[in-house]
């Protein structure tokens, strides 16, 4: 719920490694600069053929961000489902159950595909507590006390977090039209912000807050400690580190008395809660996990903040919250941010292919 920030274009970022994984190829070419790539001496790349192959590598990287960009789908809709589904649950016994559920999925298609070990144990492990335990942790108690109009809303400033945090940590540089597609984005998550305001509390406001800065820190954790590890697996490890968190903390409040809740819930509520960890907690960390390395943290950035126009999206149209102008035009302004960035940044890939 939730990059890597540099790189002038796709045309010089991406190179296909293996079954479909492209991973950037900078640390491989001496006197490169973090975050930009230069082709490796392996590369197919032709000069002679700049459209040809700059069409071969445009289209190598569309796919990982139709996937970051169902992902983010799958994310904004967890936010409708999550708060629809504390209806029936408190927000601790409901995000274990979400967690079961997504872990199920996943451990069921690594068996069924064929285990294969992490790069390394602790990776996961951190992973698993930043997000989802910790990150969910937060938006679940916080969306108990806020609309799911507002989360979605501040779970939008991930993309923006994400990228300071990658200045400051990864030492990573801007584009001009990635930091103008994010202040217009950020734009409209002020108007969808002030628009939704009187619907939260602040105590809400501040447990969804703190979810997206450990989530924001998860982005980074898996872009600089990228170990090779198969995204299938890291997946499945980290959901099961989750889920046994969660659980944790679960049986010691079921212990003092604070299950009764759970165990009436409606059997519509225990479907929305499934539904939410398979789809917007399993599938949607598959697909991120699998492109995280592939593209870089400005672009994720600018893709992922459709999150919270989809979240505000499905609570309307699902929850039946109410949307005015000012959602509308928030929607609008960040939907707009992403159309100019895809527009600008191909722009550029053509003309480093013609000069090329």
């Amino acid at each position: 719920m939730t990059f890597r920030t540099a790189v002038p274009s796709p045309v010089t970022t991406l190179r296909r490694r293996g079954k479909a994984r492209m991973v950037d190829e900078w640390s491989q070419c001496p006197g490169a600069a973090p975050g930009r790539v230069t082709p490796a001496s392996g590369s197919s790349y032709d000069a002679s053929r700049p459209g040809r192959d700059a069409a071969t590598r445009m289209a190598g990287w569309r796919r990982p961000v139709v996937a970051l960009v169902v992902a983010a789908a799958l994310w904004g809709a967890a936010v409708s489902g999550t708060k629809y589904a504390l209806g029936g649950f408190d927000p601790v016994t409901l995000l274990s159950v979400e967690l079961l559920a997504g872990a199920g999925v996943l451990w069921a298609a690594l068996l069924a595909r064929g285990y294969r070990r992490p790069g390394s144990w602790w990776l996961p492990v951190l992973l698993g507590l930043l997000e989802p335990a910790l990150a969910y942790l937060g938006d679940t108690f916080g969306l108990s006390l806020t609309s799911a109009v507002h989360g979605a809303v501040i779970s939008g400033l991930e993309s923006g977090l994400v990228v300071l945090l990658a200045a400051l940590l990864l030492r990573e540089s801007v584009t001009r039209p990635a930091i103008l597609a994010i202040v217009v984005a950020l734009g409209g998550l002020v108007v969808l912000a002030g628009a939704g305001a009187g619907a939260g509390t602040a105590a809400g406001d501040l447990l969804v807050a703190g979810g997206v800065l450990s989530a924001s820190l998860y982005t980074i954790v898996a872009k600089r400690f990228d170990d090779g590890s198969d995204p299938l697996s890291l997946t499945a490890w980290q959901f099961a580190v989750a889920a046994l968190v969660s659980l944790l903390v679960t049986v010691t409040r079921w212990t003092a008395g604070s299950g009764a809740m759970a165990v009436s819930a409606a059997p519509r509520f225990w479907l929305a809660a499934v539904l939410v960890g398979v789809g917007g907690f399993g599938v949607s960390f598959l697909l991120f996990n699998m492109v995280i390395v592939q593209v870089d943290a400005w672009r994720t950035a600018v893709v992922l903040n459709l999150i919270p126009v989809f979240g505000v999206v499905s609570a309307v149209v699902f929850l039946r919250e109410g949307m005015t102008s000012r959602d509308a035009l928030g929607a609008v302004l960040v939907g707009a941010s992403v159309l100019y960035f895809a527009i600008a940044d191909r722009r550029d890939a053509a003309a480093q292919a013609i000069r090329a």
